[in-house]
């Protein structure tokens, strides 16, 4: 009898600390995703577009879903942003910046391909991606989250950036 009442309170620790763990996990992400979604606000800010007007409505996509996407809508709120979660790459025509996921479906190189030379900012999640043509992306150095900026595709998109931000990014070629 007392070793089916240990299991069983053995059985409820382990399902408590397993429940602190993912809650834990749960916060952590929401945490990262809200720095992230900071970022890109203040990328709106610091990143210039030719044809773009304060005036106009500013559109932030998101390609495939994303937690992030609700931390940006909070954010936005009392802007003139507009942001959208897009299923495929194919429903998404217009937008200023593209917030790429790091578990999307698609290929960077798709991505890359399709926005070729256009002036659409793309941010990305993944270790190397901005190496390979992302725009901008999103990396930890020392449990720290920090962003790189590849110049050589920022002016193909032609787009600019202010030096205030080129200075707190990681400049990758």
């Amino acid at each position: 009898m007392k070793t089916k009442i240990r299991i069983f309170f053995f059985g409820i620790f382990i399902l408590f600390i397993g429940v602190n763990f993912i809650s834990a996990q749960e916060k952590s992400e929401t945490k990262e995703y809200e720095l992230k979604a900071d970022f890109l606000n203040r990328f709106v800010d610091y990143v210039y577009w030719k044809d773009y007007s304060k005036k106009q409505t500013f559109k932030i996509a998101i390609l495939e879903d994303s937690p992030i996407t609700s931390s940006l809508t909070a954010l936005a709120k009392n802007k003139n942003i507009e942001i959208k979660e897009y299923k495929n790459l194919s429903d998404l025509r217009f937008c200023h910046i593209l917030f790429v996921p790091y578990n999307t479906s698609v290929s960077l190189e798709t991505i890359l391909s399709k926005y070729s030379g256009k002036p659409i900012l793309i941010v990305t999640e993944r270790n190397g991606f901005g190496k390979k043509g992302a725009h901008m992306n999103f990396v930890y150095i020392d449990d720290k989250l920090k962003f790189e900026v590849n110049l050589k595709a920022i002016n193909k998109a032609g787009i600019g950036v202010s030096s205030f931000l080129l200075q707190h990014a990681i400049i990758v070629q």
